[in-house]
């Protein structure tokens, strides 16, 4: 290790030294503090002498009780200076051992401001001279509040190299006076843990304003994209067209409709347990999810506001009921496996298509689940839909990380699928297959997942190049309203508001000028009897898509105003809610920066961060490698769904860190060992907080209706800990100044609020878009078919339109869109052809037979077939 470098950093976690105390007397009355502007103190280094000073001294001095080393005090015990002896590479201060001849504890005074979070860092290591092995255990104070660690000896341990390491506490100020104390809980042993280079840093202030954060886009962009505007227009048409769902109402937007989520009552509810995004990985999985149907209310369903939390508690701001515990008086009430998400599609079999219509021709298969009456319902996936706006901004995406950073031009899994190609032209018409690795991609790779999800939108079997030769005659938008006024497709509207006009504005033209000709310009056909545009498709699909959803940043918040000077744009009462979120609640350990989430790039990759995509940290059963932004808080049991500590059946550990572990390199600033343990099962990403108040339900199982129950879990300490001990996040523990106090949870929930950016409450440029039209549950049974209940969106040009219900004013209200009744597909709908691809002389490569209009499945093509469950 080089002293000075980036190393690897464990975030600890104070414990608390006193027992919880119970919730407020609800007779007795809070006391309403002073609201204060959030100002946190300066950034600097409060430690005196944090490299242990001692002139005149050399080698191994004992120092006894009451004894001082510089600025420091032993007050328990002894313990031993070493000066030049132990030492870390290119370190120039020296070492304190907390065991001389037994433990001991040194502490110096600090100044600190009452309610704020404090970091300390410092350089641990253990020494093992004696020859005994148990790990030497650390507790690093301030006040009352403390952090234990446990270092193990390393197996190339000596004292030439003790394996020294960076520690990081985050601990809650009480009071103005302190004292900063390390102590050795390491006994009957001269060998204790060693400490080194201690500094003690005041709090950062809050965010900036999201503006400041460059959008995140891949370096090589222009080797794919000619036209930036004309691959943003592109975007647009595909995410809102209806036409792309094998049934020909379902689009991206089908499931993120409401401020970039969904908020859908009806037929929203799958019976909970998935395992993994990839079915349950072990045989208790598998229990659990049997269980889960078991137990499930049925299909078609409407949630009411009495269903929620999923997981309730007699009193919500009160520590629950532990497992192997006596009863403190707050017993669960309610507790259910169901997860609230997104209805997709019916469950067919791709059998073919027909040119010019938009229902995909398939088989029914009734569904073991989502049927009734002898017919099937649309599908509901796994886990909640998370938003789209600002999710740019992320490194990975899905609630499990699968939608790589790299994009392979082909489906989610980027590096990890290693037989992805995509087709490239050459002058003279050939086509070569090529991989590409598009990096900052994340968005792009998501798009791909869904498209052809049998469960989301597309019949079982549909490939990416059949879903091109549906929609490339086809009119864009051809089925839905586009204003005139859309800030992208306003220019592209058809005279009769319907869709895009003309040929200029077909999908095959769109392409032509958002890409260069190398990606589309083959004159030949694929072995599949393909053309070079269709069998693309999937690039072109998670690019522009990719490029219209960079758009979609919402940075007007009236927080961002007040983090550029503007201090009325927060409410007193918000103030004190920021005060709350930066310092006592912790939220900002998990949602940092002015993106408010984790796993960014902006701090795992830009060249001012020291931070890596893997790092460790002390959980409460010892330290572990986990994946950067990913955490496990005990919403619902771990084996439940695993989230990100799934594997791909073919591609192995969605996770860094297993990754890593198993040979791979995905982030070269950290070895993990093969006999290190990690901590990723039952992880989740740390979505954003920005707009939050739009985007419920909540959690990855969306089992929280507002964002009080929300803050409610967090006071509480999490509704599992006990069972997902092993994987839990350590600051998922009670926040006992909160216990019963409605007054802090009111301050934390209305600085929340001022995370919404009016444009996207209020459907304003660039969050305006076409009309659509979405199915909400089925409003009957005839014909063996369940007809759908259709509510219309209405399209928003660039000034926008409705202003946006939160999901508990939905639950309370009622849908605020008009339905309209389901006239079925039995006709079919007869999209208008545009039939502007110029001719061409189409010179296979291979001998195959010319695609015929009406077009069998064809068999799959070699590279590895995408699996079954879409969930988020």
């Amino acid at each position: 290790m080089v002293w000075g470098l980036s190393v690897l950093a464990f975030g600890l976690s104070a414990v608390r030294a006193q027992e919880p105390i119970g919730p407020a007397d609800p007779a007795e009355p809070v006391a309403v503090p002073e609201l204060v502007e959030p100002v946190a103190p300066e950034q600097v280094d409060l430690i005196r002498d944090g490299v242990f000073s001692a002139p005149g001294y050399a080698g191994t001095t004992l120092v006894r009780t009451q004894r001082k080393v510089g600025e420091w005090q032993v007050d328990i015990g002894d313990v031993d200076l070493h000066v030049g002896e132990y030492r870390p590479a290119g370190y120039q201060g020296n070492v304190i051992d907390l065991n001389g001849t037994r433990s001991g504890s040194i502490y110096q005074p600090v100044s600190v401001q009452n309610g704020f979070l404090y970091t300390v860092k410092f350089l641990a290591a253990g020494k093992w001279a004696a020859g005994d092995i148990r790990p030497r255990l650390l507790t690093v104070r301030l006040g009352k509040q403390k952090s234990v660690i446990s270092i193990s000896k390393p197996t190339d341990w000596s004292p030439a190299n003790p394996g020294w390491r960076w520690y990081t506490a985050d601990l809650l100020a009480e009071g103005t006076q302190s004292a900063l104390r390390f102590s050795s809980e390491t006994s009957r042993t001269q060998d204790g843990p060693m400490i080194a280079a201690v500094s003690l840093y005041a709090p950062q202030g809050p965010p900036g304003p999201l503006s400041g954060v460059r959008v995140p886009l891949p370096p090589d962009l222009e080797k794919y994209i000619a036209s930036r505007e004309r691959a943003i227009a592109l975007g647009k048409a595909l995410f809102w067209d209806m036409q792309v769902g094998s049934d020909g109402r379902t689009a991206c937007a089908t499931c993120h409709w409401h401020a970039g989520s969904d908020m859908r009552l009806k037929n929203s509810v799958h019976p909970g347990a998935p395992g993994s995004n990839f079915g349950p990985q072990n045989p208790q999985s598998a229990s659990l999810f049997v269980a889960a149907v078991g137990k499930y209310r049925g299909v078609n369903s409407v949630l009411k506001p009495d269903d929620f939390p999923f997981h309730k508690v007699l009193q919500p701001l009160a520590p629950a009921d532990r497992l192997g515990q006596r009863s403190k008086g707050n017993p669960v009430i309610r507790d259910t496996r169901e997860v609230a998400g997104s209805q997709g599609v019916l469950s067919e079999d791709f059998i073919a298509l027909l040119q010019g219509r938009v229902t995909d021709i398939g088989k029914p298969n009734l569904h073991p689940i989502f049927s009734s009456h002898g017919v099937n319902v649309r599908q509901v996936t796994a886990r909640n839909t998370p938003t789209t706006i600002n999710a740019v901004f992320l490194d990975r995406l899905f609630w499990d990380g699968r939608a790589n950073r790299y994009f392979n031009g082909v489906n989610p899994f980027g590096d990890l699928d290693p037989d992805a190609r995509v087709y490239s032209a050459a002058a003279d018409g050939s086509m070569n297959r090529v991989t590409v690795r598009i990096d900052n991609a994340a968005l792009a790779s998501q798009a791909t997942g869904p498209a052809i999800s049998p469960v989301e939108m597309s019949w079982d079997g549909r490939r990416f190049s059949e879903l091109a030769r549906k929609l490339l005659p086809l009119r864009p938008l051809a089925l839905q309203q586009v204003s005139s006024d859309d800030s992208v497709l306003g220019c592209f509207c058809d005279a009769s508001g319907h869709g895009l006009c003309g040929k200029k504005t077909s999908y095959s033209q769109l392409i032509r000028e958002a890409f260069r000709p190398e990606w589309w310009s083959g004159k030949r056909l694929t072995p599949e009897g393909f053309t070079h545009m269709e069998a693309n498709f999937s690039l072109y699909w998670g690019l522009a898509i990719m490029m219209y959803e960079s758009t979609l940043v919402s940075d007007r918040a009236p927080y961002d105003r007040w983090a550029m000077g503007d201090k009325s744009a927060l409410s007193p009462l918000a103030k004190e809610g920021l005060k709350i979120f930066m310092n006592e609640g912790r939220c900002i350990t998990c949602h940092s920066g002015p993106e408010f989430a984790g796993a960014t790039v902006s701090r795992l990759r830009q060249e001012q961060s020291g931070e890596a995509g893997v790092e460790r940290m002390l959980m409460s059963t010892g330290p572990a490698f986990y994946d950067s932004g990913f955490y496990n808080i005990g919403v619902r049991p771990t084996l439940e769904d695993i989230g990100i500590g799934a594997s791909h059946p073919l591609f192995g550990p969605l996770s860094y860190t297993r990754q890593e572990q198993n040979g791979r390199n995905p982030e070269p600033k950290v070895d993990v060992p093969r006999d290190h343990r990690v901590s990723v099962n039952g992880a989740f990403k740390t979505p954003s907080l920005r707009n939050v108040a739009l985007t419920g339900p909540y959690m990855h199982n969306g089992g929280m209706k507002s964002l009080r129950e929300v803050v409610e879990f967090y006071v509480r300490g999490g509704d599992f800990p006990d069972v997902n001990r092993q994987d839990l996040h350590p600051d998922i523990r009670p926040i006992e100044g909160m216990y019963g106090n409605e007054f802090k949870v009111d301050a934390l929930v209305e600085f929340l609020e001022h995370l919404t950016d009016e444009r996207v409450e209020c459907q304003k440029a660039p969050f305006d878009h076409p009309e659509l039209v979405i199915p909400n549950g089925h409003a009957e049974f005839c014909r063996d078919a369940a007809l759908d209940q259709l509510l219309v969106i209405p399209a928003n040009g660039r000034s926008g339109g409705a202003r946006l219900w939160t999901f508990e004013q939905t639950l309370e209200r009622g849908m605020q869109w008009r339905p309209v009744s389901d006239r079925g597909h039995d006709a079919g709908y007869d999209g208008e052809p545009v039939n502007d691809i110029p001719p061409a002389e189409m010179i296979p490569d291979y001998p195959v037979n010319k695609p015929a209009e009406v077009t069998p499945k064809p068999p799959q093509d070699a590279a590895v077939s995408l699996p079954v469950y879409w969930q988020d």
